[in-house]
């Protein structure tokens, strides 16, 4: 559990899973609506965290790998495989 806001492992890779694919769809809008759009590209949106702007700094193809590792720790957590530092 993360000591200083009260999340589990499983509610924090929910949050980055909802959050990483939420910036892939903003991404792949963007792509589809610009010929040569820029990966990097910050939205200006002050209020957001770190987290976002590490998120945001991806690529589609980053996000897309970024995304399959959470859902296969999410599996892992799901079948009761420790963790590592466990």
């Amino acid at each position: 559990m993360d000591r200083d806001r009260g999340y589990t492992h499983d509610e924090l890779l929910h949050q980055e899973l909802r959050s990483a694919r939420e910036e892939l769809v903003r991404k792949r809008a963007r792509r589809s609506e610009s010929p040569a759009p820029s990966e990097s590209r910050l939205p200006l949106m002050p209020e957001h965290d770190e987290g976002f702007i590490r998120l945001a700094l991806m690529s589609v193809e980053e996000l897309e790998t970024h995304i399959e590792r959470i859902e296969r720790d999410l599996a892992d957590l799901q079948e009761g495989v420790e963790r590592p530092d466990e």
